[in-house]
């Protein structure tokens, strides 16, 4: 785990730009909406992140495609470093692509952190709202970080069974449709609060989830050990 921090210490300016400039921009463009004129952040939060509507589905596509972003900079190949060439010769992948995988969920979590704070606090000192919490919001929280977690787990898996483009592709048309028409048929629909209300829903998808999360990882990392470096 080491060695992938200290080469993802190189993109750390692009990987700051990332998760604050997407955020900001979505905010931007959504400050226009109904969200923005609420009283309250836990009623800015629940407008916003709650389900897609007419007034904020330009926030979620953004938010969805700075998080593609955000991939191709901690998940990009490394092959051109040295000390990436010399783990995989000694062989070490499984320790290596965990390392990855969990970089992933690190940087995911900031990711989702830095949303919510850029929205929070453009209500905060721009539309002068009140601070208010409420517990659903930690719930809300990990249930977009768990989802957007769930399609990088794609992501991953794809680029290394099939090709990068093919996994860019994919993971950019699930968040356009997930956006667009979002159903119970569609994986993003399970990060929007508002429509998963019943809490037994919630916890299912939620655990469905993670066990994909889990299958998923276990695959690639069955993929990146039988792979031929040599």
């Amino acid at each position: 785990m080491h060695l992938e921090f200290t080469l993802i210490k190189m993109d750390v300016k692009r990987i700051v730009i990332t998760c604050l400039l997407f955020p900001l921009l979505g905010t931007l463009m959504s400050s226009w909406s109904e969200a923005f004129s609420s009283q309250c952040l836990s009623e800015l939060f629940s407008r916003l992140f709650g389900a897609v509507t007419i007034s904020n589905w330009m926030y979620w596509l953004m938010i969805c495609f700075g998080y593609v972003v955000l991939l191709q900079i901690v998940w990009k190949k490394r092959d051109q470093y040295f000390e990436h060439k010399l783990f995989i010769l000694l062989r070490d992948t499984t320790s290596y692509t965990m390392a990855r995988l969990l970089a992933g969920v690190l940087f995911t979590l900031v990711y989702v952190l830095s949303v919510f704070l850029i929205a929070g606090g453009f209500g905060l000192f721009v539309s002068h709202m009140a601070f208010s919490f409420d517990r659903s919001l930690v719930l809300m929280f990990v249930g977009i970080a768990v989802n957007l977690y769930w399609h990088a787990s794609v992501w991953m898996l794809l680029n290394v069974y099939a090709t990068h483009h093919l996994a860019n592709v994919v993971i950019l048309a699930l968040f356009f449709v997930g956006v667009k028409m979002p159903t119970p048929f569609i994986p993003l629909y399970y990060s929007m609060a508002d429509l998963v209300r019943s809490s037994s829903m919630f916890w299912s998808a939620l655990m469905v989830e993670l066990l994909s999360i889990v299958a998923f990882g276990y695959w690639t990392i069955k993929r990146v050990k039988n792979a031929d470096y040599m």
